[in-house]
């Protein structure tokens, strides 16, 4: 399986609106997309700005060419940028297995 992580910093004031935008990708993901088998994001305890995201994938193809291909991540992917100081922070893995 193909695990990515995602850590972003939200711009101060703009916090609550990227929430709720996320919130509505993050629905639209889990009712419509197969082969992502997990998608939640994270608000830090002592930071309110900072957002990680965990996502889990049957592969990598899953993510790259399905998941990133939707309209639902192609409408965050045109506006994440209004709502974040610099870049997102992305560690791609691989869900090592343990019987």
């Amino acid at each position: 399986m193909f695990v990515l992580t995602v850590r972003l910093r939200a711009v101060k004031g703009k916090e609550k609106e990227l929430e709720q935008l996320l919130r509505r990708v993050t629905k639209e993901v889990r009712k419509n997309e197969k082969d992502t088998l997990m998608y939640e994001f994270h608000r830090k305890i002592d930071d309110p700005y900072e957002i990680f995201f965990y996502e889990r994938y049957r592969d990598r193809n899953a993510w790259a060419v399905t998941h990133m291909e939707t309209p639902h991540i192609k409408e965050l992917a045109s506006k994440i940028s209004n709502y974040i100081v610099g870049d997102l922070e992305m560690t791609e893995y691989e869900l090592v297995q343990v019987d």
